[in-house]
C-alpha cells in the first residue's frame, strides 16, 4: 500500500506542477485513493534524512492528525524530502525523475528532470521548447497556503528551468496551461490542488511544512 502521507495532497500539488498536462479525474483518482491504509502511528527514531524510514515517520504525523490525536503536524525539510523521494515512486509519469523537495527562506521548493520532448503538450510552447535541450533541471519554488477544509492553494513565486529563471509573464503563462484556464478570481500563479477533508491549513513555517487539521469538538 502507498504511503499514507500522500493523502495530504503535497503529491498532487507535486504532480500538477511537474506534469500540469495530466488529467484532472487522474489527480483526483490518486488523492481520494491513498487513505485505504491501517491506522499504524508508530513513529521511527533516529532516522536518518533521506531514509525510507524518517518517510514512514513523517507519515506517522500526518496519520495522527487524521484521527484527530494532532492540531497540526509539522515535517522538516528532510522528512518532507524523504517522503518524496520514498513514499512517491511510481506516481510520476515516465518522463520526470530525481523529484526532490525542500525549505528554503519559508518558501517550498521543489525540484526535478524532466525528459522535455516526452511531455504531452511542450508544443504549446513553441519554440521556446527547443532551448531546453532533450533533458532540463525545473526548479520551482513558492508557498502553500489553506483554501478550506480539503482545498489549498500554491503561489508560484519563481520557476526555472535548467539555468534560466523565467520572467514572472511567461512563469504566469506556464501556470496558466497548467490550470487548463480554470482559475476563477485567483492570482495567475496561484494552483489549486485537494487536500483531505480533516486537513484546513497547509503553510511553511520556519523551516518546516505545517498542516492543520480540524479540532475535535469540545464535550
Amino acid at each position: 500500500m502507498r504511503s499514507c502521507l500522500a493523502a495530504v495532497g503535497l503529491a498532487a500539488l507535486i504532480v500538477v506542477l511537474a506534469a500540469g498536462w495530466l488529467a484532472r479525474d487522474q489527480i483526483s483518482e490518486f488523492v481520494s485513493g491513498v487513505m485505504n491504509r491501517d491506522n499504524k502511528t508508530e513513529t521511527v527514531e533516529l532516522a536518518a534524512p533521506g531514509s525510507p524510514e524518517m518517510a514512514r515517520q513523517a507519515e506517522a504525523k500526518i496519520v495522527a492528525l487524521g484521527q484527530g490525536e494532532l492540531e497540526e503536524a509539522e515535517l522538516s525539510s528532510a522528512e518532507l524530502d524523504s517522503w518524496v523521494r520514498h513514499g512517491l515512486v511510481g506516481y510520476f509519469p515516465s518522463y520526470i525523475s530525481d523529484v526532490t523537495a525542500g525549505i528554503e527562506e519559508e518558501r517550498l521548493v521543489l525540484d526535478w528532470r524532466v525528459a522535455v520532448k516526452e511531455i504531452p503538450g511542450i508544443e504549446r510552447l513553441g519554440p521556446a521548447a527547443a532551448l531546453f535541450g532533450d533533458t532540463a533541471a525545473v526548479q520551482v519554488k513558492g508557498r502553500p497556503d489553506g483554501l478550506g477544509p480539503g482545498r489549498g492553494l500554491f503561489y508560484v513565486e519563481a520557476l526555472q528551468i535548467g539555468l534560466v529563471p523565467l520572467p514572472d509573464v511567461m512563469r504566469d503563462q506556464l501556470v496558466a496551461q497548467l490550470k487548463g484556464g480554470q482559475g476563477g478570481e485567483l492570482p495567475a500563479n496561484a494552483v489549486v490542488f485537494e487536500l483531505p477533508k480533516f486537513v484546513t491549513d497547509v503553510a511553511v513555517r520556519g523551516e518546516h511544512v505545517v498542516f492543520r487539521g480540524r479540532t475535535r469538538p469540545s464535550r
